[in-house]
């Protein structure tokens, strides 16, 4: 076999280095899927390795990166030590690639022994679950795992995982796009140039890899979109003497959130977000007095007066027994769609806190603000549950129905919709106020 010579982006310098965990994520056209598959396939030449391909969705071997390594083993004149057949790719030495779906082939990736380096593709769409069988699998000695996905949303498990938060110890994560990439091509260059100019949001996902906010389907997509090309996403005062009024929608088991507004002159100003689950009416209220805003009118759902099996006072009272009043339940709107048309037509008047404070703010308390330790990070939360608030999908008709999807974006976006629904301008307005240093979109 001749020597193979290949060349890397400079970003991979440290890819041979000894990490348990390898994680590449970003724009398309990185040559990300190129330097994995070449970078395993020498690999597998220099030593005998059993190395797993995986993704979440793989119903079969068409699905795999099968056909990848494939068309590497032959650019890079490997012919002769690769056997591939349509299942499988052998190395002379021992070497073995083998390919499996997480979701589909859960039980026969448990039973996997001595597996050197998993790579799993596409791994925006691992789910925790998945990730659950596949790290505790990978248990040799020496063993790593390599992970390549085009970014997505802020709360993917790997993403959330490996870049949100401090990854776990021994991890290598590298953020590329097509700028690192030797091989573009003149086509992919003219894509990306003409998506940037007609559509510079969603270039900056598709080829610079940066988080997608708005979720397909996105049932406040246009008034998001709106709002950040007007520039109401920016760092915004509390104002000490203004009324602030809240808007919460209510749950036990799903998240109980509350958004805080006050109306300055002709604006809607969402200066705070708080959100939890399993917790009782009591942590709430300790929350919004520790808050400690200058409080106009709590808005709450309409169940918020329902009378509940085994509780001999309900939501509200138990609310206006703690000191937090006056309280306003907002009358039910028989079809959500209508309330959404509400929430839609006000949201031209909405303006949200962006912040770029990074610790605690002097006067919050530690009990709080377990998980999202400022007020940036909070109304980041909550502003998120917009963005993913979204139409439920029809797989078998391919549509989406004109019904909201229930998952975790659901409570932030109904509280929301608490304001467009019941909100009572006070008698006396603030009169409007410069926002300074305004600092754009999230």
């Amino acid at each position: 076999m001749s020597e193979v010579i290949v060349k890397f982006p400079k970003v991979y310098k440290r890819w041979d280095d000894p990490y348990r965990y390898k994680i590449s994520y970003g724009g398309r056209a990185a040559a990300r899927s190129w330097t994995f598959a070449r970078k395993l396939l020498l690999r597998g030449v220099e030593s005998s390795l059993l190395i797993l391909c995986t993704r979440e969705l793989q119903k079969s071997i068409k699905d795999s990166v099968h056909r990848l390594l494939k068309n590497q083993i032959t650019l890079m004149n490997l012919d002769g030590f690769y056997d591939v057949t349509e299942t499988s790719i052998k190395g002379s030495n021992g070497t073995e690639f083998i390919f499996l779906g997480t979701r589909h082939n859960p039980n026969e990736i448990r039973s996997l022994e001595g597996v050197s380096i998993a790579w799993i593709e596409e791994g925006h769409a691992l789910t925790e679950d998945s990730w659950d069988i596949i790290d505790p699998t990978i248990r040799k000695e020496g063993s790593e795992i390599w992970i390549s996905y085009n970014t997505r949303f802020k709360y993917d498990t790997v993403h959330k995982m490996f870049v949100l938060d401090t990854p776990p110890p021994s991890s290598l994560v590298v953020k590329t796009s097509y700028k690192d990439n030797p091989y573009l091509t003149e086509v992919l260059k003219t894509q990306l140039a003409t998506m940037k100019e007609k559509d510079y949001e969603k270039y900056l996902n598709i080829w610079e890899g940066d988080l997608k906010q708005l979720s397909v389907g996105a049932i406040f997509g246009k008034q998001i979109t709106e709002a950040k090309r007007a520039g109401r996403l920016l760092s915004i005062p509390v104002i000490a003497n203004c009324e602030v009024d809240t808007f919460s929608d209510l749950g036990k088991k799903d998240q109980t959130a509350f958004w805080f507004m006050q109306r300055v002159g002709n604006e809607y100003r969402f200066i705070d977000y708080y959100e939890n689950r399993l917790e009782d009416v009591d942590h709430y209220t300790r929350v919004l007095k520790a808050l400690n805003y200058n409080y106009g009118t709590h808005y709450m759902p309409h169940d918020a007066a329902h009378q509940r099996l085994g509780m001999k006072r309900n939501i509200k009272e138990q609310f206006e027994d703690g000191g937090i009043n006056p309280i306003t339940v907002v009358k039910v709107t028989p079809d959500k769609s209508g309330a959404i048309q509400m929430a839609r037509d006000l949201f031209s008047g909405c303006w949200f806190h962006k912040g770029t404070e990074l610790s605690r703010e002097e006067g919050e308390v530690d009990w709080l603000l377990e998980g999202m330790q400022t007020r940036t990070e909070r109304m980041e939360r909550g502003f998120d549950a917009l963005c993913n608030y979204r139409y439920k999908y029809n797989d078998t008709d391919d549509v989406f129905q004109q019904k909201p999807h229930h998952d975790w974006a659901s409570n932030g976006a109904d509280a929301f919709l608490q304001f467009a629904q019941g909100y009572v301008e006070h008698k006396e307005v603030n009169e409007p106020c410069h926002i300074p240093n305004a600092v754009g979109a999230f």
